[in-house]
């Protein structure tokens, strides 16, 4: 229950690395979404639920997620 009240309130939703294929964990960017936060998946490829993603940013974790940070943090 906590999971879903944070994904409620949440301005930004960030998956790193999921196949979307996994129950629950699968519903977190539609659920976020509608709740109106950004949804932004890094990964290597689009996962099965990449529709409910705004931003998809491909390439290794390791890189995309700290140039999106430093990005964010200017």
């Amino acid at each position: 229950e906590r999971i879903w009240q944070a994904l409620e309130a949440a301005d930004i939703f960030a998956a790193i690395g999921t196949s979307g294929n996994v129950y629950p964990a699968a519903g977190f960017a539609q659920h976020a979404g509608r709740m109106g936060a950004e949804c932004l998946e890094f990964n290597l490829d689009d996962s099965a639920n990449a529709r409910d993603f705004d931003r998809r940013i491909h390439g290794p974790a390791s890189a995309t997620v700290p140039e999106w940070v430093n990005a964010i943090c200017r």
